[in-house]
């Protein structure tokens, strides 16, 4: 299953970087060194993506998930 998704996101990238080249091309409105670059927002929107799903799982199991027995543990001051 995660093989089938990671294909199938790669396979978006490259078709999201094909009509970026083909359709977009000099329709920029802002001028920046890296507008020229064919694909470059694309490409940084993917890794946008995957920074924010790969940060929200750290974060989920650093942080926000607790061990099974979490609320079972006796208090020892009762």
């Amino acid at each position: 299953m995660k093989r089938r998704f990671l294909i199938t996101a790669i396979a978006i990238l490259i078709v999201a970087i094909i009509l970026d080249v083909l359709v977009v091309s000099g329709h920029v409105h802002v001028k920046l060194p890296w507008s020229d670059v064919p694909g470059f927002f694309s490409f940084f929107g993917f890794l946008g993506c995957l920074a924010i799903i790969y940060g929200a799982k750290m974060l989920g199991h650093y942080w926000l998930q607790r061990n099974e027995d979490y609320y079972d543990k006796t208090d020892e001051h009762e």
